[in-house]
């Protein structure tokens, strides 16, 4: 029987082509490919896209124009005391004022070595929209000592004034933030200040002048100018500035910055 329906002659001299026609399917080429360009599209839906979070540390801008570089930051902290909020006397840079012992500050009891300063870094000043970026605590075994009575012997307790710099005391120095703008392009925060009070369980909020200038009502004032000091970041140099209402530049030690401990009105 017949097994196909070629017929070949023979023919001399010459060469014969013979074109056989075999069916080819390309259904499943690159099938690989496309499942890891499948796996990769599912796995950008799910984490996102890669970003850069790295952190620089920014250390506080030094300062010009004098006979030698001066990095360092200066921090005063004063505390109501009692009495009427017409004087400036009433508000002391003196931990007693706020309810510690010299007992307390000179053994570095509990109650005031769990005790600190916390700055927290705000996008904006609107309290309604305003996100906490940053926060900086401030240890009170940090800082200047000044002279008490304990009982009837002199000696030197930690007092709420503090300079920090790259060396000694530099703990709240620093600012660690994102080192690129791609993700969060910020270069101004606005500073807060608040004291934790472990003896007393809670928080004292305070303003960046006492209420003793706000002569006409010491409990109307405007929020968005009292309660910040504005923070501008360099990120070329990795610095920052903080700034007064003003738009001057505070820190240095004959113009610190301030903290006046803010007295809620009688209820």
């Amino acid at each position: 029987m017949d097994v196909n329906k070629y017929l070949m002659t023979q023919n001399q001299g010459s060469d014969r082509l013979i074109n056989i026609p075999v069916q080819l399917s390309w259904d499943y080429l690159g099938n690989d490919q496309s499942i890891e360009v499948y796996e990769e599209e599912v796995i950008t839906e799910v984490i996102g896209i890669g970003r850069d979070f790295e952190v620089s540390r920014f250390a506080n801008h030094f300062y010009t124009g004098l006979t030698q570089v001066i990095t360092e930051i200066n921090y005063e902290f004063y505390f109501y005391s009692g009495g009427t909020l017409s004087s400036s006397a009433n508000w002391k840079m003196d931990y007693t004022a706020e309810g510690f012992s010299v007992q307390d500050i000179y053994y570095y009891n509990n109650n005031f070595t769990n005790s600190f300063f916390k700055l927290d870094f705000y996008d904006s000043r609107d309290e309604k929209s305003q996100i906490n970026y940053l926060t900086i605590i401030i240890p009170t075994q940090q800082g200047y000592k000044m002279p008490a009575m304990m009982q009837r012997t002199p000696v030197e307790i930690k007092m709420p004034k503090f300079t920090l710099d790259y060396v000694g005391d530099k703990e709240g120095y620093f600012i660690y933030w994102l080192k690129k703008r791609e993700f969060l392009n910020i270069d101004t925060f606005f500073m807060t200040a608040k004291f934790f009070n472990a003896e007393k369980g809670y928080f004292v909020k305070m303003m960046n002048q006492g209420q003793f200038n706000l002569v006409a009502n010491p409990y109307n004032f405007d929020t968005l100018t009292n309660f910040y000091y504005p923070v501008k970041l360099d990120y070329d140099t990795q610095t920052y500035q903080v700034l007064n209402s003003n738009n001057q530049r505070v820190g240095l030690a004959t113009n610190p910055i301030k903290w006046y401990e803010y007295v809620n009105p009688p209820q």
